[in-house]
């Protein structure tokens, strides 16, 4: 989405298509001598709301599989991929800042929801405000209507996802999302009491509030966020792994190494590689 993103830089709301961004992939991979579409670090929201066809998109090394009523709502930080399957289907898309929707931390709760598989009924409404969407912002360049739209679009997301069978709202769940809101923001703070304290809760608290909403330890959140943020960073950039280690304040690059295969069971340099092969994807 590196295109689209700079194309937004002085737009808080922007929509476009499969057609656009079609094009805007394949003057990456052509500019920059690829052999298939790249990992790309998203910097602003994107919003995908497939229209017609079949198809896959990855997020966070997890390929979503795409149909018609399918939507995917990608966050600032995550990373993704157009595979080559993303010829096949149809689908408007969303790039949005995350000021134009000022409660937006209301959605914390669906931590984890990155794919709707089916939008029902709703996905006639989601396309008709997406193309009113488009029309008025190319006619009246009116941002707080197109911010108040993504609000809406937001919630027929959102209320889809309670559909799915998220976990109901609790105080319990409230103090993960802050905790693991803390983590990804302080992704190199590896300390659980670290985190505990800049949320103004006990470790007793937080590892209960974990427990209950991932069945994980705080430790493991963590961990797996750390993995996380190393794999994106070998993913889509070039950045040394020596240098990515002492970002995540490993003492070593051994340490890391060995820290990432424990929980990979490959090494930074195989998954950094591996990824630059997805890239030349021909299926």
């Amino acid at each position: 989405m590196r295109d689209v993103v700079e194309m937004n830089l002085s737009k808080p709301v922007n929509v476009t298509d499969t057609s656009f961004i079609r094009a805007a992939v394949q003057a990456r991979i052509q500019a920059d001598g690829l052999d298939g579409p790249p990992v790309e670090l998203v910097r602003f929201h994107v919003f995908i709301h497939c229209t017609q066809g079949l198809g896959q998109h990855m997020v966070d090394f997890h390929d979503h599989e795409i149909q018609p009523g399918t939507a995917i709502w990608i966050r600032p930080g995550q990373v993704q991929r157009w595979s080559a399957l993303h010829d096949r289907f149809e689908a408007d898309v969303i790039v949005f800042e995350s000021s134009v929707i000022p409660d937006l931390p209301l959605f914390d709760r669906f931590i984890g929801t990155t794919s709707i598989t089916e939008l029902d009924d709703d996905a006639a409404r989601l396309q008709e405000l997406t193309e009113w969407m488009a029309t008025d912002l190319e006619t009246n360049q009116d941002h707080a209507t197109a911010a108040a739209v993504v609000g809406v679009i937001l919630r027929l997301f959102a209320r889809q996802a309670l559909n799915d069978n998220v976990p109901a709202d609790t105080p319990g769940r409230r103090l993960a999302a802050a905790f693991v809101d803390s983590v990804g923001r302080n992704v190199e703070q590896r300390s659980v009491a670290w985190h505990a304290q800049r949320i103004g809760a006990s470790t007793r608290s937080v590892a209960r509030a974990t427990a209950e909403t991932f069945g994980q330890r705080p430790k493991e959140v963590i961990d797996a966020h750390v993995i996380l943020e190393a794999q994106r960073r070998l993913a889509w950039s070039t950045i040394d792994i020596a240098t990515i280690a002492r970002d995540l304040r490993f003492s070593e690059a051994s340490n890391f190494t060995k820290f990432f295969r424990t929980r990979t069971g490959s090494s930074p340099s195989t998954f950094r590689d591996t990824m630059t092969a997805l890239g030349s994807d021909k299926t």
